[in-house]
């Protein structure tokens, strides 16, 4: 199962705590066999900054905005071909995380949550929650 780490960065250039946050989520992740997809990872970031360049041509980048709607697009792609998400303790501070959650849920990946409250977010038809907690925690030298 791929899982897709979704936490706040609110930066362009991603600070080394931001980076360590989702490091230990990943190695947490790929403790318990999963694989994971980590956006803050610097070779996707290198991607996503060589895409942005040679697609800047043809695009029209005039605020702030118009660049983050672009990763955002990419990171949802990322995500698309991943089973479940992971959805880091922050993740209620950053808006592309409710987006990135609620895209997970309306395609049907797997919920997973750092904090133990958020499982009791989203429920199915008969009304039972659907996320499954991992803390990071569980995972001993993390």
């Amino acid at each position: 199962m791929k899982v897709y780490i979704s936490g706040k960065i609110g930066e362009e250039v991603i600070s080394d705590a931001t980076r360590q946050k989702f490091a230990r989520a990943e190695k947490m992740l790929k403790a318990k066999g999963f694989d994971v997809f980590n956006p803050t990872n610097p070779d996707w970031q290198c991607i996503q900054s060589r895409c942005f360049k040679r697609e800047k041509e043809n695009i029209l980048f005039t605020t702030v905005n118009d660049w983050y709607s672009y990763i955002l697009l990419k990171d949802l792609r990322e995500l698309a071909l991943c089973d479940a998400i992971y959805m880091l303790a922050d993740w209620e501070y950053s808006h592309g995380c409710h987006v990135e959650l609620h895209f997970a849920f309306a395609t049907g990946k797997k919920l997973l949550w750092e904090v133990e409250e958020d499982t009791k977010i989203y429920r199915d038809e008969s009304g039972r929650y659907i996320g499954e907690w991992l803390p990071i925690e569980e995972v001993s030298g993390l």
